[in-house]
């Protein structure tokens, strides 16, 4: 994952630019302006600096031309004094970007005078900013702007996205449905539509030794797979035609129908969703375009090699405000801390998909999550979010775990959440929630602020 850009500018006013104050000193303080610059270095931040500092409005010409070559993601602005906020609200509207505003808490600078205005003058004519004020050594400031920079990077990069829908509606789920419009006009995403026979047809060009050489290659990554059949060579070559029709149609992230039409036809779509996963590739079951996109944004928004996994939530255990997470098949193995040992490939139960499948049986990993599912409230978009720890339990239990719901076969997640298990149940509008390793709650309430959605808590 690429790091967020940020364009960065120092702005101050003509008369202080070169003026010294009373007390002989400059008031512009260049050793405030450098330690500022370091701090967003050391965060993992893509700086794209303007090196003047800036004081009058014919000045931000070249930061405009240089921010739009670079196609940051969000402005930074370093209020070292005062500044014409009128001069600098018409800039920050000519380049459309989310805008953080912070000055350093220096009497010296007068700068909080500064951020107000300039703030003020951004929410007079609808400018998204975010204000920080202090110390970057301080955590909460500097965690701020690292978190809003990451949200702005996932907003500029949602609007160059394109979605495959591959199939129809499934089973039924009304928000599952895409909309391709709304996408367009609230995210910039466009949605590109692929029939699940070209998946079918696809599968078909690759040769038999392709697709044998595949199957040996997955011996050494499981604990155990099924032996070769009819029923794998159709799943892996179902996950060869998937890739190859995301890679020609250049979509960035999917959803395949699958029930009942692969999964009765040809073949579940299990365990090619669990290795497109394992590269870190969203695709959602049931072309579930909402599921899609709501694990679409966390995969753009966790900074390691975690995977995201895509779930039914099977059971809610109020006693001790716990969920439990069982997908129909689909998964990938690094959910687990060593694949080799504790992941296994099975034979797909035929109840949902007569032609059977390759699914994927596991039992994720201990650790913080964060689980979101974006929802519309009479067509607005508003995003549940929840966060919570995956549970580790020995051997023994965890087989008894996953053998409650009557599928063992199929990977599971144990979370204890964060808040309530009544509230959560209330927020529910789907039967599937999105998790990820970490907490990530102040990147997706910075995400959902830059798009004006309501978080529903716990």
């Amino acid at each position: 994952m690429r790091k967020p850009k940020l364009g960065f500018l120092c702005i101050t006013c003509p008369t202080h630019r070169e003026a010294k104050n009373e007390t002989g000193q400059e008031w512009v303080d260049i050793e405030n302006l450098e330690k500022v610059k370091n701090r967003l270095r050391g965060r993992n931040l893509d700086l794209v600096i303007i090196d003047k500092i800036i004081a009058s409005f014919h000045e931000l010409d070249s930061a405009e031309k240089k921010f739009y070559e670079e196609d940051v993601d969000a402005i930074f602005m370093y209020i070292s004094t005062w500044n014409w906020a009128d001069q600098v609200a018409q800039f920050a509207r000519n380049m459309a970007k989310p805008v953080i505003v912070y000055a350093i808490d220096d009497s010296r600078a007068w700068s909080i005078g500064g951020l107000a205005a300039t703030r003020g003058g951004f929410d007079e004519v609808g400018i998204d900013n975010l204000v920080e004020y202090g110390d970057l050594d301080d955590a909460d400031v500097i965690g701020n702007i690292v978190s809003y920079s990451k949200a702005s990077m996932v907003k500029n990069i949602l609007r160059r996205s394109r979605y495959g829908s591959i199939g129809g509606q499934g089973m039924g789920i009304l928000t599952g449905v895409v909309d391709a419009n709304q996408w367009l006009r609230d995210f910039g995403i466009i949605t590109g539509f692929t029939d699940q026979y070209t998946v079918v047809v696809e599968a078909g060009k690759f040769s038999d030794s392709e697709v044998r050489q595949y199957y040996e290659s997955l011996k050494g990554q499981y604990r155990s797979i099924p032996a070769f059949s009819s029923v794998f060579d159709h799943s892996i070559r179902t996950y060869f035609a998937l890739e190859k029709i995301i890679k020609e149609e250049r979509y960035d992230f999917t959803g395949v129908k699958c029930t009942f039409d692969l999964s009765d036809n040809y073949c579940s779509a299990c365990l090619a969703q669990s290795r497109l996963a394992s590269k870190g590739y969203v695709s959602a079951c049931l072309n579930d375009s909402n599921g899609a996109l709501s694990a679409y944004i966390l995969s753009l928004l966790k900074t390691g090699s975690e995977p995201v996994f895509t779930a039914d939530i099977n059971l809610a255990i109020k006693k001790k405000n716990m969920i439990k997470l069982i997908d129909d098949g689909a998964g990938s193995p690094f959910l687990t801390e060593d694949p080799a040992k504790e992941v296994e490939l099975l034979t797909q139960p035929t109840l949902e998909a007569k032609a059977s499948g390759i699914c994927t049986k596991l039992f994720a990993k201990p650790g913080t999550v964060t689980l979101i599912r974006l929802a519309r409230l009479e067509g607005r978009y508003v995003v549940h979010l929840t966060t919570g720890n995956a549970v580790s339990v020995d051997r023994e239990e965890k087989e008894s775990i996953m053998r409650e719901c009557g599928y063992p076969i199929w990977p599971h997640a144990l979370i204890e959440i964060d808040g309530s298990v009544d509230n959560f149940v209330q927020n529910l509008r789907s039967e599937y929630i999105h998790m990820t390793y970490g907490d990530l709650s102040i990147d997706i309430k910075n995400f959902a602020k830059l798009f004006n959605i309501e978080v529903l808590g716990n």
